[in-house]
Formats: structure tokens, C-alpha cells, sequence
């Protein structure tokens, strides 16, 4: 038996939370291990090969294995997998580019069998997980897991549409729409927990290959509701900066005169995930998000938003709003999940007003979302 350890055992004790919680990846040191006849790259706690519950099984514990080489695009991805009930996140990623950075990703709260959310579709954008973007009931699933025995897991991928298997022979989980722009790549399979803890599974039988005549995608979507009325669909977004920057109650116009904007599209649900971008890190956290609305005459509006996980709020340079809604901010049991969830009345000059929103990410989903839903006699432009 052969057992791999990372190099850098002090940033994985910290909990390794890439798909489940969109920490960055640490960069651990790789070691290589041959699993179902192909190496996989270790970055992980701890890896091996060993016999559990009468199988051969590699055992993650807290990280990750890459099977580097799978350029994996349309087709089927399919394994079993056993763990314990204790909190943590199972699961695999797919298409993911060499950089470990961008990948489509499902996984499993072992912790919450039978509850709406015991599954999750999320994508990953620059090493940020959108767990809190992407909370629906397709997104979301309601399943059994079954503990200390091996649940079957299947995957069948076609073009932008994907349907999971759990435990079934129909799918649980339908997504018509996978986020990211990837069309081929990586596979990677994980175990973690959050921080201060550690995550162990068991996978064996894992196969991919490509589609077969069989091979066909059958789920369907579940009803959503429709995206707020008024949802503004695009916003310029700047290069990420440090969230000290901006916490004056005036924002000087020399600190946005010169910034290098990217328009960026909300996604279908109308929140924009900004982490599609660019990356933040520990000193850079923050991006602003910009609209203008254009007014014949002098008004009050009333705009509704959402943001993850900290936003301050300036309309023509001034102040108007801060708050935080981050994982845990505001109690033990807040997710922080984003919706148009705050409401404030935007005092519009005649003419031209530049709404910015600053918005600060720690991980799970760097976002921002806003709608007017009154929009007579006004245009607004990103």
C-alpha cells in the first residue's frame, strides 16, 4: 500500500474547501497514484489504494485526485463511493482546464441525506465555487445517501447539458445549462470538510468513456422562479482590488477614472458571478460593479439587489448602503445564498447617475445582483 501526503500539511490542516466552500486550491506538492490503471495527480491530506468493504478503493482523505490526462467532453462518468454521515463534500469535477482553476463540479453534503440540498451543481470559476449563486431546485437535490456502504454515482454529459444518477436508474439531478465555457478537460474526485475538519471517501469502479447509442440525455428541468422583474442583465465589473480602498463614505473619482471595465452577462437566474472574470486573493477581494441610469428629471428609484459576501453602495460617488451576507455573518445557520433580498431608494439626479456596488468575497460565490422594477422614464445602460 502506498499512502501520499502533501508537502504542505499546515495549509491543508486549514480545510481544503474548493467545490464546497470555493476556497483556493492549495498549492500542495504533487505526487502521482495509479488508480482503476491510470495515474491520478495527488493534492490531498493524504491518498492510497486500499481494500475496504471487500473492494479495492482509493481513499481521499481532505483533497483532491486529478486524472490529468482524461480530456474528458461528452460522455459518461461513473463510480462508487462510501463515506460516513459526518459533515463533508464528495464529489467530482469535470472539464476542467490545465490550471485546476475552471472546472463543472458536483458533490455531496454527506451530511444532509434527505434534505433539498444534499446535492450540488455548481461551476468553479477562477478556484471560486458559486455554491451561493446557484441554489434552485435543479441546481439542488433532494436525495438518500446511503452511509458506510457504496452509492453509485453516473453522470451522462452532452454538450452544455448534464444528468445525474444517484442510487438510480433515472436522473435526480437535470442541469440544461452547464456555466462554464469548457467543453473539454480534466476529471478530478474529492473529499473534504470545512475548516478545522477532515473528510474521508472511498471511491472504486470509476469508469469514463465516450457516449454510446445508449447514451442519451433524459432528465428534465424543474419549474424556477422567473428572475425578479426589472433584473439588469449586464454590468461593467473592474480588476479586483483591496477592500480597504473603499471605505470612505465619498468615492473619489480618481480611484474609477482609469479602471480597465469588462462587461460581464448575469447569468439565467439574473446574478452575475463575478469570479467568471477574474481571481481575488487574500489582499485582493473586491470589484466594482457599475450601472448608469440615465433620468429626464430629478427621482427617487427603488433598487432592489443582492451580493455576496460584502457590498458598500455609492450612487454618483456618495455612500448609501454597506452590509455584509456572507457564510455565518449574521448567525451559525445563514448561508448566504443571493437573491434581491435588501431594497434601497436610489436618489437620481437629472441625466446621467453611476451606481457602483464594491463587493468583497471571502469564498462560495462572488456576486451581485439588482433589478428596477419601475423603469418609466428611465434607461439604463451598464
Amino acid at each position: 500500500m502506498r499512502i501520499f501526503r502533501s508537502g504542505i500539511l499546515g495549509v491543508l490542516a486549514l480545510g481544503i474547501c474548493v467545490g464546497a466552500y470555493g476556497l483556493a486550491q492549495a498549492q500542495t506538492s504533487e505526487d502521482t497514484l495509479e488508480f482503476e490503471g491510470q495515474d491520478w495527480t495527488v493534492r490531498a491530506l493524504s491518498a492510497d489504494m486500499l481494500q475496504y468493504m471487500g473492494r479495492s478503493a482509493l481513499h481521499i482523505n481532505q483533497g483532491q485526485v486529478w486524472l490529468e490526462t482524461a480530456d474528458f467532453s461528452d460522455g459518461v462518468i461513473e463510480f462508487d463511493v462510501a463515506y460516513t454521515m459526518n459533515r463533508g463534500f464528495v464529489g467530482v469535477g469535470f472539464r476542467s482546464n490545465a490550471e485546476h482553476s475552471n472546472y463543472e463540479e458536483f458533490y455531496f453534503r454527506t451530511h444532509l441525506s434527505g434534505q433539498r440540498d444534499a446535492i450540488q451543481y455548481t461551476p468553479v470559476e477562477n478556484r471560486n465555487s458559486a455554491w451561493q449563486i446557484f441554489t434552485d431546485a435543479n441546481a439542488n437535490t433532494k436525495v438518500y445517501q446511503e452511509y458506510d456502504q457504496w452509492n453509485h454515482v453516473k453522470i451522462v454529459v452532452i454538450g452544455d447539458k448534464a444528468d445525474l444518477y444517484f442510487n438510480s436508474n433515472t436522473p435526480v439531478t437535470h442541469i440544461d445549462d452547464l456555466k462554464t465555457d469548457l467543453k473539454r478537460g480534466g476529471i478530478h474526485l474529492h473529499s473534504y470538510a470545512g475548516a478545522g475538519m477532515r473528510k474521508s471517501a472511498y471511491f472504486t469502479n470509476f469508469l469514463h468513456r465516450p457516449l454510446t447509442s445508449d447514451d442519451k440525455i433524459v432528465g428534465t428541468s424543474k419549474p424556477v422562479a422567473d428572475t425578479p422583474k426589472g433584473s439588469i442583465g449586464r454590468w461593467h465589473v473592474s480588476p479586483p482590488f483591496q477592500e480597504a480602498d473603499v471605505q470612505d463614505v465619498t468615492l473619489e473619482d480618481a480611484m474609477i477614472a482609469d479602471l480597465a471595465w469588462q462587461v460581464l452577462e448575469s447569468e439565467t437566474n439574473g446574478i452575475a458571478n463575478l469570479s467568471k472574470l477574474g481571481a481575488r486573493d487574500s489582499t485582493n477581494n473586491t470589484v466594482f460593479v457599475k450601472t448608469t441610469i440615465h433620468v429626464d428629471e430629478a427621482r427617487r428609484v427603488e433598487f432592489k439587489f443582492g451580493y455576496s459576501d460584502r457590498v458598500r453602495l455609492f450612487v454618483n460617488g456618495q455612500f448609501v448602503y454597506g452590509g455584509g451576507a456572507g457564510f455565518r455573518s449574521r448567525d451559525l445557520r445563514f448561508y448566504g445564498t443571493v437573491g434581491t433580498f435588501d431594497t434601497v431608494g436610489l436618489d437620481l439626479q437629472a441625466g446621467e447617475n453611476v451606481i457602483l456596488a464594491a463587493v468583497s468575497e471571502n469564498f462560495g460565490g462572488w456576486a451581485f445582483t439588482g433589478a428596477v422594477e419601475d423603469q418609466t422614464g428611465l434607461t439604463i445602460t451598464p
